[in-house]
């Protein structure tokens, strides 16, 4: 599984990155968990998000080329 950004206002030119790669799933639900508890609020650009491996990265900007 992986930790990526995940845009918080669903906005269509958002670019999502990587934070950490093969972390295993309770550990990454927790990490999210406390990332998102005390660093996350309805102002905040991104929030974190556990995906799975094969997860496609979303880029908004690579539909404008």
């Amino acid at each position: 599984m992986k930790i990526v950004t995940h845009d918080n206002y669903g906005r269509d030119l958002f670019t999502e990155r990587v934070i950490a790669e093969n972390v295993n799933k309770v550990f990454g639900e927790q990490l999210v968990n406390q990332w998102n508890d005390k660093y996350w609020d309805e102002h905040s650009d991104f929030y974190l998000k556990l995906v799975e491996d094969d997860y496609v990265l979303y880029d908004g900007y690579a539909d404008l080329l």
